[in-house]
This record gives structure tokens, C-alpha cells and sequence, in this order.
């Protein structure tokens, strides 16, 4: 009874289309963010007076995927391009924002009126994103470091991305209920990275070799 009520309320509210809504707003933020951190790694290697492949390989990019960015970061205008890209990640991240929080108020209220964007909100989810990229290297040190480490590692990922999310959660609209409320919510979205996670790993990355050996930029487009 569960499941078909949850089929019926996704097919009420247009499921499919809100999730494309925001893959799309995701990838708006995802293109200025690239360009960002790409600049912010030219401007570093110059600081520290090393080659940009150097450090893109430190950072763990190798192969194409490394050759690619090592040379996007040896531009001339990376300056230029850090600077503008600041706006552009914010204008990004705010409409990002936007969309999730109108997307929480079709799913708990069934209306997205009255959705108000404050900046420590925006703040907030800026914080979780990062928050993601932090809880990978955490992740990968606790695998390294310890006799169970890949078990470990596991939990810790589900544990701190739902901790994050839940916090993301409590700006977004949803009905006054306790926060208790929210974890399920929240454990959903830590176990569904952590699976994306595990496949961009064992599949994706193992696809961009095969095809980046054979067709360079395009094959990992």
C-alpha cells in the first residue's frame, strides 16, 4: 500500500519532470564551478611554481581526464576567468536553490507558493555540496588508513551525506514536524549518492579510459 501510494503522490506531482528540472539546474552549477575550480588550480600551480599536470595529478586526475584539465589550467586568462566565474557559481547556486525548494513545496505542501530564498539558506546548500567533496576524501583516507577501511569508509560516507542533506533539509520547506522526521528523507539521499558514487567508480571511470584511449575529449563527453 506504500509503494502505490508513493507511485500515485510522484505521478500527481510530475516526478520525472521535477527531476529533470533539476539535473538541468545541477549542470548550470556544475559548468561555472568546473571553470572555477580549473582557474583556482592554474592560480595555485603558479603560486607554488609548479606545472598545473603536476598538480592535477596530485589532485587525482590522470590519464586524458588529467592532460585535459592540467592544459585548461595553463591558460593565459585563468585570472580573468576566476573572477568572473565567482558570480556566475552564486547566480548558479541560488537558482539551484530555487528549484529544490519549489520542488519541496509541490512534494510536502503540493504548491510552491510562498517559497522564500534567504541567503543562509543558500549558504547552506552551497555548504552541503561542499561538504560532499570533503566527505570523499574523508572516505578515501579512512579507506587507506585502517584494516577495514573500504567497510568503514562506507559508513562514514552514508553517515556524514546524510548529516549534511539533513541540514539542507531543515531550510526547505516541509511541514512543522519534528527534525526526527526528516532522517529517512536524508538516509535516502546519502545511500543514493553513495550508490552513484560506487558506480561513476567501477563504471563510469573504467568507460572514459576505453573511450578516451580511442576517441580523446569526445569519447569522455
Amino acid at each position: 500500500d506504500f509503494g502505490f501510494t508513493l507511485v500515485e503522490r510522484d505521478s500527481s506531482i510530475g516526478g520525472g519532470l521535477l527531476a529533470g528540472a533539476l539535473a538541468y539546474r545541477l549542470f548550470v552549477l556544475l559548468l561555472p564551478t568546473a571553470l572555477l575550480l580549473v582557474s583556482a588550480l592554474g592560480l595555485y600551480s603558479s603560486s607554488v611554481d609548479e606545472s598545473p599536470g603536476k598538480i592535477a595529478k596530485d589532485a587525482g586526475l590522470h590519464g586524458l581526464i588529467g592532460s585535459q584539465v592540467a592544459e585548461a589550467a595553463s591558460g593565459r586568462h585563468r585570472g580573468v576567468v576566476f573572477v568572473l566565474m565567482i558570480p556566475a557559481v552564486l547566480y548558479a547556486l541560488v537558482t539551484l536553490y530555487r528549484a529544490i525548494a519549489k520542488v519541496h513545496g509541490l512534494a510536502w505542501h503540493g504548491s510552491a507558493r510562498g517559497v522564500r530564498i534567504t541567503p543562509t539558506a543558500v549558504a547552506t546548500l552551497g555548504g552541503g555540496l561542499a561538504a560532499q567533496l570533503v566527505t570523499a576524501e574523508i572516505a578515501r583516507w579512512i579507506r587507506n588508513g585502517h584494516v577495514y577501511g573500504d567497510l568503514a569508509a562506507l559508513l562514514a560516507y552514508v553517515v556524514l551525506i546524510s548529516g549534511a542533506w539533513l541540514m539542507v533539509s531543515l531550510k526547505l520547506p516541509h511541514r512543522v514536524v519534528r527534525w526526527t522526521a526528516l532522517l529517512p528523507g536524508a538516509a535516502l539521499f546519502g545511500v543514493g549518492l553513495l550508490c552513484i558514487t560506487v558506480f561513476n567508480v567501477y563504471v563510469t571511470t573504467r568507460l572514459v579510459e576505453d573511450r578516451a584511449d580511442t576517441y580523446g575529449a569526445l569519447g569522455i563527453a
